[in-house]
């Protein structure tokens, strides 16, 4: 099955990983199937190694929000969508380095996060085009690779597909495991060689 086809029109897909470069692995190459993809590039990785002729997605429209520019920038994807073919959300975890962050903040940038979400998969789901949003396991010793407090509730309870990424180094390859699909089976993993971008 191609990287493309695990995705659903029908609601938010999410990409948990614990390793940035396998998420930009499956992110570069998943854009580069598309025609036209819009790119919220929250962490910039993606749009460094673009500038830097590294990736090949010709048909990528990239967003580099701030705290400031967030709402504008929304209000021109939302009225984009209609006209793509994907839209990645990159990453859930960087959105709260956006902010100054107190910690009686969190609840409304929690909030915020999920209300501008909601009104993109919303869009999305209008337009039939799949949106993405990316988001980083973090190690907690005991627990293991869990999902950030931030952002769990949001994904596990609203997310229509979960994926989680991993890198096989010797191989060049992505290792994709189904943690929540349609029509997939729970726990399923699919492999995909030489999805490296650059050479390690």
């Amino acid at each position: 099955m191609e990287l493309y086809e695990i995705l659903s029109a029908r609601g938010l897909n999410t990409l948990m990983f614990t390793d940035p470069y396998a998420k930009f692995c499956f992110t570069a190459n998943l854009a580069s199937k598309f025609k036209r993809t819009i790119y919220f590039d929250l962490d910039t990785t993606f749009t460094a190694y673009l500038r830097a002729g590294l990736v090949r997605a010709a048909g990528v429209d990239i967003y580099l929000p701030s705290g400031i520019n967030f709402i504008p920038m929304l209000k021109n994807v939302l009225s984009s969508i209609e006209s793509s073919d994907l839209v990645i959300f990159d990453s859930v975890n960087s959105f709260y380095s956006l902010f100054k962050l107190q910690e009686k903040s969190l609840g409304g940038l929690n909030h915020l996060l999920s209300v501008l979400l909601m009104l993109i998969v919303r869009r999305g789901v209008d337009c039939r085009v799949p949106v993405l949003a990316t988001t980083m396991l973090r190690y907690r010793h005991l627990a293991g690779w869990i999902q950030s407090p931030t952002s769990r509730r949001l994904l596990q309870n609203k997310s229509e597909v979960k994926l989680k990424v991993d890198w096989q180094k010797p191989q060049a390859s992505l290792v994709l495991t189904v943690m929540g699909h349609e029509s997939i089976p729970e726990g399923s993993e699919m492999v995909y060689e030489n999805t490296a971008v650059l050479t390690t």
